[in-house]
């Protein structure tokens, strides 16, 4: 029986549960508590970290109330009470990037105040804008779909929807296309619109979908909202509304390094979290719990059990700063490498860890089979997880910049949870961390036999 494998709500049943002479009990309770004291640590240090980086202090770990620069300093103060090395006598690498920052925005629609986050959005590359009393013209998408049979009747539509538009708020009503092109379309369709003629009017764009938020390193002519579909009515009047947002040209950001030395010196295994995410609009600010403090978070974790138990291979550790953004951080790392890229034997990106109870999946698992065979080894012995599902290249993390140089990698996020994503909702209290452990263990002997 592996002891350490035993959940520990379960252990004091199993243990009453066997005819025990009273002293044998008693050393088989003090042996389980002791292991659950020692896992509850390690869950409680990943716990403390994710309330520190999703309280409001943090805003978000974004471009306002300097969300991004708390961040990265917790960080690197973490990486000096682990007894992380710095590299050329710094934990930071500056970068800096442009970003439109949505800073306010409010909405409201036939006497109601819509919540930002959870009501409605704005495009992230919109520009600021003031209320206009305008008239509204309602885009019609099913004129728009039999448009599309014929290029005689599409020339037509497009003729009499850019005359239609003139000098009137747009509205585009909540629809579904069973043609996912079409959704698209239909998306992005404002983005025709000229732009000396979005100067005064806004874009409403009612959707069925979830709201999610997102970044833009750009502002352009339109000032458009996104709003959930149970606000849109044919008889919609729109009372108010206000964009504030600044593009800053040289936003600051950086990267926080930290190595900590190994046994082999010549070849590195490097591990990777991004720290930031959203930040903040007016009042309402996105947390992400999951998407991403608790990769930074797993990131530590890893970080604090090699700081006392030394490594096979030195270990670099790196928490990217603007990955929403675009993959900033981690691109201008591999640009400007602290390191030897090709001294890398692998490197190991952590992005959603909050989550487990469905398992893992790996991004590159289907590209370095061998590696991805060890892990599956490792967990089959030892009973860690569900399943780990395999998946092939994607550039939707951190990894993607080193594995566009040749780089081993894995992207591993985790499956189950409460699935919120770029939104308000996204904190602290929906993340269990019930597998947080049993993932740690499982990558620590990864990373110990590789």
């Amino acid at each position: 029986m592996d002891v350490g494998k035993l959940k520990c709500k379960y252990v004091f049943n199993v243990v009453d549960s066997k005819r025990l002479t009273l002293n044998f009990k008693f050393f088989i309770s003090f042996l389980f508590s002791t292991i659950c004291f020692a896992q509850n640590a390690e869950t409680n240090y990943a716990r403390s970290v994710i309330t520190t980086l999703t309280s409001e202090e943090f805003a978000g770990r974004g471009y306002v109330d300097d969300g991004m620069e708390k961040s990265a300093e917790f960080i690197a103060n973490e990486f000096e009470k682990l007894g992380l090395k710095k590299i050329n006598d710094s934990y930071f690498q500056d970068f800096t990037m442009p970003i439109n920052v949505i800073k306010n925005a409010k909405l409201k629609l036939n006497d109601k105040e819509l919540k930002y986050g959870e009501d409605f959005i704005v495009k992230p590359s919109s520009y600021s804008q003031n209320f206009h009393q305008k008239e509204i013209y309602h885009f019609e998408p099913e004129y728009f779909a039999i448009s599309l049979k014929y290029e005689s009747s599409f020339i037509d539509f497009i003729q009499k929807d850019m005359l239609a538009q003139k000098g009137k708020h747009v509205v585009f009503p909540p629809y579904q296309f069973e043609v996912d092109s079409l959704n698209q379309y239909y998306k992005h369709w404002a983005n025709f619109y000229k732009p000396e003629e979005n100067q005064n009017r806004s874009i409403f764009y009612f959707t069925k979908d979830k709201l999610t938020a997102s970044l833009s390193q750009v502002q352009d002519s339109i000032a458009e909202f996104i709003v959930n579909e149970k606000y849109y009515s044919k008889n919609l009047n729109i009372d108010d509304y206000g964009i504030e947002s600044e593009f800053i040209n040289n936003f600051k950001s950086k990267n926080v390094i930290g190595k900590i030395e190994g046994e082999n010196k010549d070849s590195l295994i490097v591990i990777t979290a991004h720290y930031d995410h959203l930040g903040k609009v007016g009042n309402v600010y996105f947390p992400g719990a999951n998407d991403n403090a608790s990769g930074t978070a797993f990131l530590l974790n890893l970080a604090k059990y090699y700081s006392k138990n030394k490594p096979k291979y030195t270990l670099i550790f790196i928490a990217f700063g603007a990955e929403e953004a675009g993959l900033i951080g981690s691109y201008h790392f591999v640009e400007n490498p602290l390191i030897d890229l090709k001294r890398i034997k692998f490197l190991l990106n952590f992005d959603i860890m909050g989550a487990g109870e469905d398992g893992i999946q790996i991004v590159n698992s289907s590209i370095f089979t061998k590696e991805y065979e060890l892990l599956n080894q490792i967990n089959s012995k030892n009973n860690y997880l569900k399943q780990i599902k395999k998946r092939g290249e994607a550039c939707n993390s951190d990894h993607c910049p080193f594995y566009e140089k040749g780089i081993p990698s894995f992207f591993t996020y985790t499956l189950g949870g409460a699935g919120h994503y770029h939104d308000p909702f996204d904190k602290g209290e929906t993340l269990n961390l019930s597998e947080f452990q049993n993932i740690r263990d499982l990558f620590v002997e990864f990373i110990n036999k590789l």
